[in-house]
């Protein structure tokens, strides 16, 4: 029988179906699981599923098949992905995901950047600046939680009186799918007092592409389009201070990742299940409080 000193003193192998690791750096998820698991002395293998739900599924059969200790998965597509989660659990492995919610998961680690609390902030935010703001709405791909996230934002402006003008979906994920498509909404719409990003990448293609045809950005109390986006990377952070965009959410990407660990760790060795559900706060950053932004590595 292994003792919890053993438990303690062994090197687990954590393996991941990385939702979209081919993006710009490190995808923030994988890097807070990668840290934690060194910190650890754990081995971690991460696969890219490049945004294919399929590949994603994939990927959790071959890590069950080699065996590894507890997998982790941001859910692409939850009808795909639930028979590999399923058989995982059949194999005692458990299973960590990100962002939807698995009858075969051992916990879920959600972000709150994907919720009404985060819509219904950023709405306020725009509202209460510009009242009935004309807004253009850039989604994402279609994958669970940024789903949830773009359809609680278009909710939230509406009560809020917001008028949404049009909205396309930067499917890509990243700033250079995005540019065509706030170049071609702008196109349509050139007076328009507000862009909704789904995540940083698009919201600086916006600031840039605004920037090229001359037209200003809100930052802080200078006038102009205001811009947002979700996600809290650096380069957004400059992109704000530099008055291409109005403000951003941190979602706390890495301390997601190292939550994952940490249940998987609460589960493996102390032997106790951790709560079905944990939540990463997100946290609002304009120019007034942007010099207080620290990067995700320096925490």
């Amino acid at each position: 029988m292994t003792s919890k000193n053993d438990a303690i003193s062994r090197s687990y192998h954590i393996g991941e179906s990385c939702a979209f690791a081919d993006g710009p750096g490190v995808w923030p998820i994988t890097l807070g699981q990668r840290q934690r698991t060194n910190a650890l002395g754990w081995t971690f293998t991460t696969l890219d599923a490049a945004l294919s739900p399929q590949r994603q599924a994939n990927h959790i059969v071959e890590l069950v098949e080699r065996d590894v200790d507890a997998l982790t998965s941001y859910t692409l597509d939850a009808g795909v992905a639930e028979p590999a989660y399923a058989e995982a659990a059949a194999a005692a492995i458990p299973v960590v995901t990100f962002g939807t919610a698995s009858p075969s998961a051992l916990t879920t680690i959600h972000q709150r950047v994907d919720s009404a609390a985060c819509a219904v902030d950023s709405a306020t935010y725009l509202a209460s600046r510009i009242p009935g703001a004309r807004t253009l709405v850039i989604g994402g791909p279609p994958i669970p939680a940024l789903a949830a996230r773009t359809a609680s934002f278009l909710d939230a402006a509406a009560k809020v009186g917001l008028k949404i003008v049009a909205r396309e979906d930067n499917v890509g994920d990243v700033e250079e799918t995005a540019r065509p498509i706030a170049a071609s909404l702008l196109d349509v719409h050139p007076d328009i007092e507000a862009i909704w990003c789904f995540n940083d990448y698009t919201a600086l293609a916006a600031g840039k592409e605004l920037r090229r045809r001359r037209i200003a950005v809100r930052c802080g109390s200078h006038p102009g389009v205001i811009v947002s986006g979700i996600g809290g990377i650096p380069a957004m952070i400059d992109a704000i201070r530099q008055g291409l965009a109005t403000f951003t959410y941190d979602s706390r990407p890495v301390d997601a990742g190292r939550a994952a660990i940490d249940a998987i760790e609460h589960l493996l060795v102390h032997d106790k299940r951790p709560p079905p559900e944990v939540w990463i706060d997100f946290a609002r950053y304009d120019l007034a409080n942007a010099g207080a932004y620290l990067p995700w590595g320096d925490r």
